[in-house]
Order: C-alpha cells, then structure tokens, then sequence
C-alpha cells in the first residue's frame, strides 16, 4: 500500500479533528464505547486512536480504575489527541498495530475504530493484537462499508476523480468491507466467537462546506490535491461544496452512514 494514502502529517490532523471528527467518526465512537460500558476490564489498549474521539468516551465509559493505554503510528494524530483529552488518566504511545511494543497477555480489551483498513498486513496486525490479549480477552472495533454506502465520502470522492483523473486515497478508508475477509483474517490470527454487526449512523452536525473541508483537507488525499497546483485545494473544497449541498441543502446536513462493527475473544 502505497504510504501516501495512510500518512496523517501536517496540518491533515487538526482538519481530520475539526471537519470530520463531528460528522463520521463521534456517532460509531460513542457506540463503540457503549458496547463496553458494562464491562469491567483492568487493562484496555486502544489501537490508531487518531485524535481522541473514541478514546474520550471509552475513559468514560470504563471503570474509573482501568488502565487505558491510546495507541496510532501518527505523532501528528497523537498530539491533538492529548490536547483534547489533557488530564484524562490516559496514556499515549506512538505504536505501530502490526508491531506492538507490549508483552504478550497484557490487555483484556483491545479496541480500535477505523484502523486496520490502513494497515499494510492487516494479518500481521490481527496477529498482534491476538498475542497481547489474554486468554478471555476481546477485540471490539469498527470499520466502514463499501465507499457507495457512504455517501458523503463517495461524492467527494467523485469529485477529486473527476477533477484530478484519480482518487486512490478515498479507497483505502472503504477497503475492508467483506465480513467474509474480515472473519478469515480473525480466524487465521486465531480468534473465536467471531461477531460482525451492520451498523447505519446518521452523520450530522456540520455544514456542506465543513464537511468539505473535512474530506479533502483532512486526509491523506490533500497531498494529491496540492500537488495539482496552489489553487487545487480551494477549487476543489467549492466544487465539494456545491455537490454536497445540491445533495443536502446548505445548512447542516444529514447523511447515512454504514460501517461493519466486529467482535472476536482469544479463548
């Protein structure tokens, strides 16, 4: 896979938290961490925490003395991370998923929202997290269906393609949507009690213009975008702009959304 369209560096991080934070990612965080309120594990690593959505309400969530250890390859990603979430009883480490700098049996639960889609050897990946889980402990995370089952990202991405010739860096987001993969990957890594639920969000909370902003200034796809010139970025975020509000008006805007929630235990 090619680096360009997984590096979050530059300003691509505070984009990614301020457009797109609100609108795709705080719906499935706030389930995410739901799904483990009532559980009481001692020790939770979360993987490719990015800028803290998840991770703000997984510490909610948690009993008040769990040890929450907040992972992603990214520094840039993990400083704004620790700026939104300063005093929050979380420790922050930059870590590589398919290389884990932990002992094997550390961690009950190992969550991660919208990661291993971007991980060049998701099996390697898996793999990791098998071996730092104990026996009995789980893996909980999330990961999106198919780009035309998101329909905010597939007309941006329309958009970047027509304009540019190509949008490869929109693909990799929506590339793990087969459960049949999904579920293979987990078993060859050696998982059991293999759980994968379609979850449909409704994405709300910014305008057109942010959401915009969001999808071509906050990921991996603003450095094509400026390689097509100086004016690349600001054409393209008005294009953007239009198509989406031609879409849902110009106020704030409602979109479906559909992602694949997975849960699997070491037994």
């Amino acid at each position: 896979m090619n680096p360009q369209f997984t590096s979050f560096t530059g300003t691509i991080p505070g984009n990614y938290d301020q457009y797109m934070g609100p609108l795709f990612f705080e719906p499935y965080a706030i389930d995410l961490a739901a799904r483990v309120k009532n559980t009481e594990p001692k020790k939770v690593l979360e993987i490719a925490c990015g800028t803290g959505r998840v991770t703000k309400h997984l510490r909610e969530a948690l009993p008040v003395n769990s040890e929450l250890i907040a992972t992603d390859l990214h520094a840039g990603m993990l400083a704004v991370a620790k700026h939104n979430l300063a005093d929050k009883n979380i420790e922050f480490k930059e870590a590589d998923a398919q290389s884990l700098p932990f002992e094997d049996n550390s961690f009950d639960l190992v969550v991660c929202q919208f990661g291993y889609m971007f991980m060049p050897d998701k099996l390697k990946a898996f793999g990791e997290t098998f071996r730092v889980l104990s026996k009995g402990g789980k893996i909980l995370f999330s990961t999106w269906d198919k780009l035309e089952k998101n329909e905010a990202s597939c007309i941006v991405r329309d958009v970047v393609a027509e304009n540019l010739g190509k949008a490869e860096n929109y693909n990799v987001p929506f590339s793990m949507f087969n459960t049949k993969q999904i579920e293979s990957l987990l078993s060859n890594a050696g998982f059991k009690e293999i759980n994968i639920l379609l979850l449909t969000k409704q994405g709300t909370g910014i305008t057109a213009l942010e959401a915009a902003k969001g999808l071509l200034l906050g990921t991996p796809a603003f450095k094509q975008i400026t390689e097509a010139g100086k004016t690349a970025p600001d054409r393209l975020v008005l294009l953007a702009q239009q198509r989406l509000e031609a879409v849902y008006g110009k106020g704030i805007i409602n979109t479906e959304m559909n992602a694949w929630v997975c849960e699997a235990k070491k037994v």
